[in-house]
């Protein structure tokens, strides 16, 4: 596992990870925009693209809360719960990354993040009964659409910068990387 962190891949992905997460701060300066965030593309991405599944896990989740410390009331164990749904979304497509893939993986992550979200978030402001279900998904209905959206950019964005970086340093590529 050591030589696995130490490799080029290893510190490219987190790199790019660590940028993506950077993006949380986005909703603090433009309000209006929550959700879009690189947050669930980078799950995807790090689920799909890193070999050790626990790293694929770990890596996001400890940048999330190296984001957490700047942003006021960041963290909830529920949206980090989200994110693991989304990392294993990922994990699923790993063998088999492909646009088509990462796009269902991308839209499955988003509808499960907001499943788990929203449910949850049901219990603070809503009744407890159907009404308050029903209302809780329809008032979540805006962050779904903007984690859509904003998954769709920068799946582009992490995806198809580290196809660019695999094609132009081939010591990125996994098959190297495991020789």
């Amino acid at each position: 596992m050591i030589k696995q962190v130490q490799s080029s891949r290893f510190l490219t992905l987190s790199l790019l990870i660590i940028l993506a997460a950077c993006t949380r701060a986005l909703p603090l300066l433009l309000p209006g925009i929550w959700n879009f965030t690189a947050v669930g593309a980078l799950a995807i991405f790090a689920g799909a693209q890193m070999q050790n599944t626990k790293l694929s896990f770990i890596i996001p989740l400890a940048a999330m809360a190296l984001s957490d410390l700047f942003i006021p009331n960041g963290f909830s164990p529920v949206v980090y719960a989200g994110f693991v749904a989304m990392v294993a979304c990922g994990l699923f497509i790993r063998n088999r990354v492909n646009p088509s893939n990462i796009a269902l993986a991308s839209i499955a992550g988003a509808v499960v993040f907001y499943l788990i979200t929203n449910f949850a978030f049901l219990y603070p402001w809503y009744p407890h009964n159907m009404q308050g279900i029903i209302e809780s998904y329809l008032m979540g209905l805006p962050f779904l659409r903007n984690m859509l959206i904003a998954d769709v950019i920068y799946g582009v964005l992490l995806f198809g910068s580290f196809y660019l970086l695999e094609r132009k340093y081939p010591s990125l590529t996994l098959a190297t990387t495991n020789k």
